[in-house]
């Protein structure tokens, strides 16, 4: 362990004060030079001026961590695009995204699909893809869900998949599971 608990908290401390969330914490201690990664989030998603102003705060720490003949490599990032979405925040930050998805076996669904509201409840999430000539919308189980990453997309999300990622239309009808529009 590179890090001392002590530290782990002051890290912790540290990206909570400025409402992120610490993702992960990534040691390495295999190579002749170690490495330290600290990987937060936020709602907003995180700026390079506050990965930065964290990096700057976390530095003094990092500079005694290990022994003085290896050095130790500091890094402050963010989860990144293509991490997979595995907890709930992750796909209420994830809403109005295309994402790519995979099942665990024995369960079926949209291979693509837009996210739309989670229901923290069940605990599920509403999927919006193609289906024939329309969209279809549904509830699937997270925990169905073997592995999904958000697409990269080049365009504004089609206006008629955006009507549909909510289980109320416009004029605050129902909208049902499986509806197409």
């Amino acid at each position: 362990m590179i890090v001392p608990e002590p530290d782990r908290a002051l890290i912790r401390k540290a990206v909570s004060d400025r409402g992120l969330d610490l993702e992960e914490l990534r040691e390495d201690e295999r190579a002749n030079a170690w490495s330290v990664t600290v990987v937060v989030d936020g709602d907003d998603g995180v700026s390079l001026d506050v990965l930065s102003a964290l990096s700057s705060e976390l530095d003094p720490l990092a500079e005694e961590w290990g022994p003085h003949s290896i050095p130790v490599t500091f890094e402050v990032t963010s989860r990144g695009i293509d991490a997979p979405l595995q907890e709930q925040r992750h796909w209420r930050r994830a809403r109005g995204r295309q994402v790519e998805l995979s099942y665990v076996e024995g369960k079926t669904g949209p291979a693509r699909g837009r996210v739309g509201d989670l229901d923290a409840t069940v605990p599920s999430v509403r999927i919006v893809s193609k289906s024939g000539r329309g969209l279809a919308a549904r509830s699937v189980t997270l925990s169905d869900i073997a592995r999904a990453v958000v697409r990269v997309e080049f365009r504004p999300a089609p206006q008629d998949e955006l009507d549909l990622l909510t289980d109320t239309d416009a004029s605050g009808r129902g909208v049902r599971e499986g509806e197409h529009k």
